[in-house]
């Protein structure tokens, strides 16, 4: 299981969070910024606002509201309601906002969504869904909270919004809303299969196992919730953990591919582990791996081996901390060899050293491979241990909003040189382009290994041409 966002909302009213079920039956809740400082405490990945507002006083209170919420939480904030101009964009972006959600205005002028994500980055436009069904997996899109049947399909809306520049997609079920019975895993399913930008679930939570079946049955990136943290029914921290333990007992048997009783262990009950790392591919060690430090291995999702030695079981940096996460466990032909595909939080070699087999690297000739690992490394490093004058260090102190503008600046830098039809310039731009995307993606907490996963996913494991995309 990928990372998957836990995303507690708020809907304002007149400078109120109120909650109700179906769009009905408003209550009143709690202070917007007791809630917002509690949920950026307890380690939620965002924050939503929604201005449920009718007044032209109630919108000015709002904006009022983003400003006071962005100043207080350190996690990024999505706001939505009345966004119905590109001005209106701007405003909510300056109050605070890292991304507007837009749902009236879209349906109203679809090429809205064209002309936002062309000015502020597709990233920073989230597209609502409030769909009802009408049907055997059958869903229309709705507006104006809930009131409006648009006749729209709402699989087929999404497809359209993405194709328009949307980077996200809420997908509220109108039928699940406030009930507390479980988000709508059918919708969610014909959602996915629909289209390939992050998915948010919204409406049903009412149990850790609505989220957790959510993100295994219904494929969602993220979860929306409110009135089960609102009223304290589940907390943020219980819902993670408990994630993070499904995570542990359902992808450890579904990453490992094979089953134990298959290993064919040596005279001495043990297997030759090689481990690899996911991101690089390079080789980090060589150990040995017993049936029992298998099994541990494969329960906590970091290598365990067998010392030869000592006569023991020994975990990875469980003393250094450099620990490593297993993503993969694969024997081979003669199921007499294993290989760990792992992520390392710190060098294989007790000499400090990344791999055990350093001295195999040639440093003077560098794959683009090992340059990729080495930048990726550099980069990290940068982030952890600030240098004073380094440009890297500037990057992530200067924050998210340049990182992007870089990227923005290298990708048209890349058309120019290209229309130009100069050859090394392309090749400067597009070096600087990587670059700048690596920076992005350790400020996101994202590994090369995901994009090649993706790519896999898309190109490979479903015969996909990239042409025809």
């Amino acid at each position: 299981m990928k990372h998957k966002r836990i995303l507690p909302c708020l809907d304002i009213r007149n400078g109120r969070v109120v909650k109700g079920k179906k769009f009905t039956h408003i209550k009143d809740v709690e202070d917007p910024l007791t809630l917002a400082k509690m949920y950026d405490k307890a380690g939620a990945d965002e924050l939503v606002m929604y201005d449920i507002t009718a007044t032209s006083e109630g919108k000015t209170i709002f904006t009022e509201m983003i400003e006071q919420v962005s100043n207080l939480i350190s996690i990024p904030l999505t706001v939505g309601g009345g966004i119905q101009t590109i001005e209106d964009i701007e405003r909510t972006l300056q109050a605070g906002a890292k991304k507007v959600s837009i749902n009236s205005a879209a349906i109203t002028n679809p090429v809205f969504i064209k002309e936002a994500s062309a000015m502020f980055g597709s990233e920073k436009i989230v597209i609502a869904i409030d769909a009802k069904q009408i049907g055997p997996n059958t869903w229309n899109a709705y507006t104006h909270g809930g009131k409006k049947d648009t006749g729209i399909d709402a699989v087929t809306w999404a497809k359209e919004v993405v194709r328009l520049g949307a980077g996200e997609i809420v997908l509220n079920s109108m039928d699940q809303d406030g009930m507390k019975n479980g988000f709508n895993i059918p919708l969610h399913l014909a959602m996915k299969e629909a289209v390939s930008v992050p998915l948010i679930a919204s409406g049903g939570a009412g149990t850790i196992d609505d989220f957790i079946e959510v993100f295994q049955e219904g494929h969602a990136d993220g979860a929306l919730a409110a009135s089960v943290f609102h009223y304290g029914e589940l907390t943020i921290t219980s819902v993670k953990q408990a994630i993070e333990k499904e995570k542990v007992t359902k992808e450890g048997a579904n990453e490992m591919t094979f089953d134990i009783d298959d290993v064919q262990f040596d005279q001495q009950g043990l297997i030759p582990a090689i481990v690899q790392d996911d991101d690089t591919g390079d080789v980090l060690m060589l150990a040995y791996m017993n049936k029992e430090s298998l099994k541990k291995s494969i329960e906590t999702k970091e290598t365990w081996f067998y010392s030869r030695s000592r006569h023991e079981l020994w975990n990875k940096g469980a003393l250094s901390g450099n620990t490593q996460e297993i993503k993969q466990m694969t024997l081979d032909c003669d199921a007499d060899a294993l290989l760990v595909t792992v992520r390392p939080k710190g060098p294989a070699c007790h000499t400090g050293e990344t791999s055990c087999f350093y001295k195999a690297v040639l440093e003077t000739s560098p794959s683009s491979r090992t340059i990729i690992s080495q930048l990726t490394e550099r980069i990290a490093d940068r982030k952890a241990h600030p240098m004073e004058g380094a440009y890297t260090t500037y990057l992530f102190h200067e924050g998210m909003d340049k990182i992007l503008k870089k990227i923005g600046e290298e990708a048209s830098e890349v058309i120019i040189g290209a229309k130009n039809n100069d050859s090394q310039e392309v090749v400067w731009e597009i070096a600087d382009l990587v670059y700048h995307t690596l920076v992005l993606m350790e400020e996101m907490g994202i590994h090369v290994a995901d994009i090649k996963q993706e790519l896999t996913n898309r190109h490979i494991t479903k015969k996909e041409d990239p042409i025809d995309e």
